[in-house]
């Protein structure tokens, strides 16, 4: 699950898959809020899962796939 969220995250964002793993925080991802609330919308409509109220900047890529599973 880890792998498919860092290929989403990387094909929506444009980051080389080499430079996102599980313990790359979304924080690092992002630049602001709205950022940071696109990559959560994006994983909701993959996924069909709603993590808004779930999800935090802090959060590693890991912990997000881990929730997803």
């Amino acid at each position: 699950m880890v792998e498919k969220v860092i290929s989403l995250i990387c094909e929506e964002f444009g980051f080389e898959e080499d430079a996102v793993n599980g313990g790359t925080s979304l924080a690092e991802l992002t630049e602001d809020g709205i950022e940071l609330e696109e990559i959560i919308r994006i994983i909701e409509g993959e996924f069909y899962v709603d993590l808004s109220e779930e999800i935090s900047g802090d959060m590693t890529v890991a912990q997000v796939a881990e929730m997803l599973e």
